[in-house]
């Protein structure tokens, strides 16, 4: 066989390994008001706001089969309580010429608790009042148009987060974080924003009354707001009172800038 003839099979060959992706999809009658957990060992969540008193949940398997030795779901409902497991195929791997990804997309009433976790994959939350709680192994985080009380953490990616908050923990194994925190945020207890490797740039409203603390490992702290400063002021750490003070809003980074400017 010549190389030509051989290279025009190979070509073939991928375009015939290429797989059409497969859909699983179900509906649950809810109230205004449910709560939504979602684990999965390797893919990415995304979550929006639909309509209410219904949770609309979509899984997208591209590359890789729904059901038998493919893609397993187990999903749960228990009044306004909604469970959805998400499992793929430790052995799935790298397949010569197919491209492979699993995503989770759920549409839930604007007022909804979420319970987020990916062992290995980004989230995304979009348009969401309440509470939430996010997790993932490997991905960045994405939260946009959020109201309430956020915990994050990703072993690996960045975070970029908007919305009004009153209770906020944010963290991250490596990479930056891009806080945008709107004016009606009200501190209920104590902030935390930390990447152990990377930049964080924070907005804030200009009322927020807090005791602003940030430290850097290796990097320089710029404020663009005005700090009433407790102490020496120091290139890689300052304390300080922002609106005659209030509970501890910390942030750090291991290695890294900060800048915290007004909205």
């Amino acid at each position: 066989m010549s190389k030509i003839s051989l290279v025009l099979l190979l070509c073939v060959s991928c375009l015939g390994l290429s797989a059409s992706a497969e859909e699983w999809t179900k509906s649950y009658q809810v109230s205004n008001t449910p709560t939504l957990h979602v684990d999965t060992n390797d893919a990415s969540i995304e979550v929006t706001h639909g309509v209410s008193n219904t949770i609309y949940a979509r899984v997208i398997a591209d590359g890789i089969s729904i059901g038998g030795s493919g893609v397993r779901i187990t999903e749960r409902q228990d009044s306004d309580k909604v469970d959805l497991q998400v499992h793929i195929p430790n052995d799935w791997g790298f397949h010569f010429g197919v491209h492979r990804g699993v995503r989770v997309e759920i549409q839930v009433p604007p007022q909804s608790a979420l319970d987020l976790h990916s062992g290995d994959g980004h989230i995304s939350v979009n348009g969401i009042s309440g509470q939430a709680r996010l997790d993932t192994g490997d991905g960045h985080i994405d939260v946009q148009n959020f109201s309430g009380s956020l915990h994050g953490h990703t072993g690996d990616g960045h975070m970029t987060i908007d919305g009004v908050f009153t209770d906020l923990d944010l963290r991250t194994g490596d990479g930056h974080v891009d806080l945008t925190v709107r004016p009606g945020s009200k501190l209920n207890g104590s902030w935390l924003i930390h990447t152990s490797d990377g930049r964080v740039e924070a907005k804030l409203p200009q009322d927020l009354a807090c005791e602003l603390y940030a430290h850097t490992g290796d990097g320089h702290i710029q404020l663009d707001m005005p700090v009433t400063v407790s102490g020496s002021i120091e290139h890689t750490r300052i304390r300080g009172k922002l609106n005659g003070g209030g509970p501890l809003l910390e942030i750090s980074t291991g290695d890294g800038s900060i800048r915290i400017g007004k909205y």
